[in-house]
């Protein structure tokens, strides 16, 4: 750990009290963060655990170069030698209860010039010019032009020094450009300017300079023969963490306008260019879609793509599984075409729905409850539905419990169609309608198999049926985490990892060999737990089950971080590893969710340090990059976004399914699912949660 540091003392608020705090000189590169437990001898026999202590980065130095440490009573005037130990670091100081202390003397150099002015070739760089006099030789000067970009001019003994740097910027928003006058080891002595900046494109650069005749003619439908139909409504309830379908223009660029059936043209559209669907129209027979900007777009202009399915584990302890439900004389029928399934009674944001319900479906009425001047019925252990969807059915003689199930670990499957029904018997037909819906990669418990027909299906709880040809068996040694939450014996915890290829061969030891041939394969973005780690060749292998071993270059594995002692006890924050790609939400010191990010490229890299959310959107648009270039993008309805750092936020990225490495200009890049959830999550520490600590290793 090379990070210089210097222990600073300031009066307490008594005569007889220290305010101590620990001084960090200006790291000068974005190196490998220094972070390691700290604690306080203050040389009158006491102690002081401070925790993890975390160095400032290039980005987080300027308002994070100070760290307090506390405030400690002496009994006697002293003096007392405080020694601070941090890692393989120790910082002493001479401290005097009462006294303030000799304060550093400097000269302070003149400022004659500091500008910040565009380029002309470049609509993200900026050109910085400083021209100063009286900088002496042991003193240097430290520009920092946000996201990282430091530049140092060395004093010297001459009269008059200048220094001119480019400054580019890899995301648009806010900046802050300032001059700091730094010592001979890199501590801060004085600022010296300060600028903020916005990095903006200009408007010329958001499409390039096409005229109509070049673009392939829209479908004719000035005058639709036939009314236009609404079938936005005849889809299927989008699940709450994916509320919008997506696309891009096919085929190049393409005419967007301001009415369905063409007309006035509002926008043109091409590459880097993604759309969010709010909604669809049929003119003439022809279906149309209505952005996020509220014009339209014929559908045969767009291509539709599916975002990713892959979602993170919960961590914290599972609830034991529900006793079977008590014998009622109560019956209802769902009159909705899709009802919500809650919790708890009433619609909320901290009571999302956990399940839905289809037309027809019977259940079960064990309690009522009132919320909100609506009657809620509970239909199940923790499954609670509006009443005025629910049609009483005639009174019938109690029915006893249903025989108890198997346990959990008989067979586990996972869904693998975008959204299979659930019904009450096996079998399609009139008179068994779906009474759910399950969605890709839920996993399921099955009880009982059964043919009907051609097909099988498979029981995965009370009268709930599926069809067997949309379920992946899981393997017994492949047990998923999801199974292991059902015992809390086995439930999941850190460390976890995600599959980032596409498939990856399970092995009975580590180490490949003809005489350890593959057992089966893990997929893409499925979950494992991780119970042990071996390296062979330079290789670590990880152990996820009894004899069954996968190569670890190809799994993105969560781990637990200590939380920094700039992070408050019972705050929210994620701990973002740039190295494994890995995601790990925590209320104070606990766990509570860990997922597979995306991070910055090598040139666009995510800025490392420890930032609080400065702006919460649930949906927004994104631009940047540089027309130029061909790097420039523009994506609708970003949903659950965490900005922490300028341009930088945690967020949905709907339009890949690349998670487990590098892939974006600088954000955290997160599936639908998981986006959704640590938004939702961290909405309970305020506006300016969660705090996000980005690290490497």
């Amino acid at each position: 750990m090379s990070v210089p540091i210097r222990l600073v003392t300031a009066p307490g608020p008594d005569a007889e009290s220290v305010r101590f705090q620990l001084a960090f000189a200006a790291p000068v590169s974005q190196e490998p963060e220094a972070s390691a437990p700290a604690w306080l001898e203050t040389g009158d026999g006491h102690t002081l655990e401070l925790g993890e202590l975390c160095a400032p980065t290039t980005v987080t130095w300027r308002d994070q170069r100070l760290t307090d440490l506390g405030s400690h009573r002496y009994a006697t005037p002293g003096p007392f030698s405080a020694r601070l130990h941090w890692g393989d670091r120790l910082a002493e100081k001479v401290v005097e209860p009462g006294r303030s202390g000799a304060s550093q003397v400097f000269s302070l150099p003149e400022t004659h010039l500091f500008s910040i002015k565009r380029t002309r070739d470049n609509p993200l760089q900026r050109i910085a010019r400083v021209h100063v006099a009286g900088l002496a030789p042991e003193q240097s000067i430290r520009l920092d032009g946000g996201a990282g970009q430091v530049h140092v001019l060395a004093g010297s003994a001459g009269a008059e020094q200048t220094g001119e740097w480019r400054l580019s910027y890899p995301k648009l928003g806010g900046y802050v450009v300032t001059l700091d006058l730094l010592d001979a080891d890199g501590f801060w002595l004085a600022g010296l300017a300060r600028s903020e900046l916005e990095i903006t494109l200009p408007a010329e650069a958001t499409a390039p300079d096409l005229t109509l005749a070049e673009l392939p003619q829209p479908p004719a439908a000035a005058q639709p023969a036939v009314m236009a139909t609404d079938v936005s409504a005849s889809t299927a309830s989008p699940p709450a963490w994916l509320p919008y379908r997506y696309g891009q223009p096919a085929l190049g660029w393409q005419r967007v306008y301001t009415a369905p059936g063409g007309g006035q043209v509002s926008r043109v559209v091409g590459p880097g260019v993604y759309l969010s669907i709010r909604a669809e129209l049929s003119i003439a027979g022809a279906p149309w879609y209505q952005t996020a900007g509220g014009d339209w777009i014929a559908a045969s202009a767009v291509s539709l793509f599916t975002p990713s399915k892959l979602r993170g584990v919960e961590l914290n302890e599972p609830a034991p599984p529900p006793p079977p439900p008590p014998p009622t004389s109560r019956r209802g029928v769902v009159t909705a075409d899709v009802l919500n399934v809650r919790g708890q009674p009433g619609v909320r944001a901290d009571n999302p729905p956990i399940d839905q319900l289809l037309n027809g479906a019977e259940v079960g009425i064990y309690e009522d409850a009132v919320y909100a001047n609506a009657t809620w019925y509970r239909i199940g252990a923790g499954r609670w539905v509006h009443s005025g969807w629910v049609q009483l059915l005639e009174e019938t003689p109690p029915t006893p419990p249903p025989p108890p199930e198997p346990p959990p670990a008989v067979r586990r499957g996972v869904v693998t169609a975008d959204a299979l029904n659930v019904r009450s018997q096996p079998g399609v037909r009139g008179d068994n309608p779906p009474v759910g819906l399950l969605y890709y990669g839920a996993e399921v418990t099955i009880y009982e198999e059964q043919a009907y027909g051609d097909a099988t299906w498979y029981r995965i709880g009370d009268r709930r049926w599926v069809h067997g040809g949309w379920v992946r068996i899981i393997e017994g040694g492949a047990r998923s985490l999801a199974a292991a939450a059902s015992s809390s014996a086995e439930r999941p915890a850190l460390p976890i990892g995600w599959v980032v290829a596409a498939a990856l061969n399970v092995r009975g030891r580590p180490g490949v060999s003809n005489d350890n041939p593959p057992l089966d394969q893990v997929m893409h973005n499925q979950a494992l737990p991780i119970l042990d780690t071996r390296f062979v060749a330079g290789v670590p292998w990880y152990r996820i089950g009894d004899g069954r071993w996968v190569e670890g270059t190809q799994i993105g594995v969560a781990r637990p971080k200590p939380r920094p002692l700039s992070i408050g006890p019972a705050e929210r924050w994620v701990g973002v590893c740039l190295e494994e790609q890995t995601l790990v939400a925590y209320e104070g010191d606990r766990p509570v969710y860990a997922a597979l990010i995306a991070s910055g490229l090598a040139g666009m890299p995510t800025v490392q340090g420890i930032f609080r959310t400065w702006r919460r959107l649930a949906t927004g648009v994104m631009a940047g990059g540089d027309p130029q270039w061909g790097s420039y993008y523009y994506i609708e309805d970003v949903t659950w976004t965490c900005y922490f750092y300028s341009g930088y936020a945690l967020h949905t990225a709907y339009w890949h399914d690349a998670f487990g490495a590098p892939r974006s200009h600088g954000c955290v890049n997160l599936s639908p699912h998981d986006a959704w959830w640590v938004f939702q999550w961290s909405a309970a520490g305020g506006p300016n949660s969660p705090a996000v600590y980005v690290y490497w290793t």
